[in-house]
């Protein structure tokens, strides 16, 4: 049966009534975002300042040259300029984090307030599906906390053509970048909010689903740290690569959370 959008929009934006009305629910999204765009800035201006010199100067950012075959929009770059950009690039990957918390932090409050309230059991005497049902349950919060991404995105881009040297911002908005958060960033979101919603109908409150959730954070922190210590570096390809592996990620955590809406297990197991 092809789903209804009529039916989940109205969901959804019964959803974004109940999200005005609890504003705590995006303060840990919120937070991220600060916690994302702080400490790329902070390497690329407070840490000259403080030391008295520049980054090319410091003599640590020497696989700024050795990342041009991967990343080629910084072939156009030399010396402090190189250096400044090849940052912003390796920070980047940091915002990944932005739609991750803030899925787990709006899709765990829903879910589980449905279950607290018993307010979903009404919808499965109506005709709507399983798959509207997920769909309806993740459009909220998938639409805000793709929003709030590439909102923390354009304030990057921002923030680095005040700071930074010329050229440097033109050199990030690039290939990568537009994968990172035209592709990879809606795809991650995907994912951290069904496995949100999955967890969520087997938890019993907001916290101890978001903890499970925040499994999800593990991965990309892994491989932000490794990037940052030179075990690699990440370009369109490897993007692109893991967008493929998003996807499979996403059909399985469908199926999952098919499994999971049956009418029978709400019923059954939400009281």
């Amino acid at each position: 049966m092809n789903p209804s959008w009529q039916r989940i929009t109205a969901l959804a934006r019964k959803d974004a009534g109940e999200l005005a009305r609890n504003p705590g629910a995006i303060l840990p999204a919120l937070a991220m975002v600060l916690g994302a765009l702080f400490p790329p800035f902070l390497v690329v201006v407070g840490a000259p300042m403080i030391a008295g010199r520049t980054l090319e100067e410091s003599g640590e950012f020497a696989g700024a040259v050795d990342a041009i075959p991967v990343i080629p929009e910084l072939a156009a770059l030399s010396g402090n300029a190189l250096i400044q950009a090849f940052v912003f690039h390796q920070f980047s990957l940091l915002l990944l984090l932005v739609p991750v918390v803030a899925a787990m932090s709006l899709a765990t409050h829903a879910v589980i307030g449905e279950k607290t309230s018993k307010a979903l059991e009404p919808l499965l005497v109506t005709p709507i599906s399983t798959v509207e049902l997920l769909m309806a349950k993740t459009l909220t919060p998938f639409v805000f906390a793709l929003a709030l991404t590439w909102l923390a995105a354009v304030l990057y881009l921002i923030g680095i053509g005040v700071v930074a040297e010329p050229g440097v911002w033109q050199a990030v908005l690039g290939a990568r970048t537009a994968i990172l958060f035209g592709l990879l960033g809606p795809l991650v979101t995907l994912a951290a909010l069904q496995l949100s919603v999955i967890v969520s109908s087997r938890a019993t409150d907001p916290r101890s689903a978001q903890q499970l959730t925040s499994l999800l954070i593990v991965p990309i922190t892994i491989v932000f740290v490794a990037q940052l210590m030179g075990a690699f570096v990440i370009g369109p390809a490897a993007l692109l690569l893991g967008a493929v592996g998003c996807v499979a990620l996403n059909a399985i955590l469908l199926w999952i959370g098919v499994v999971t809406f049956e009418r029978e297990t709400i019923l059954t197991r939400w009281r």
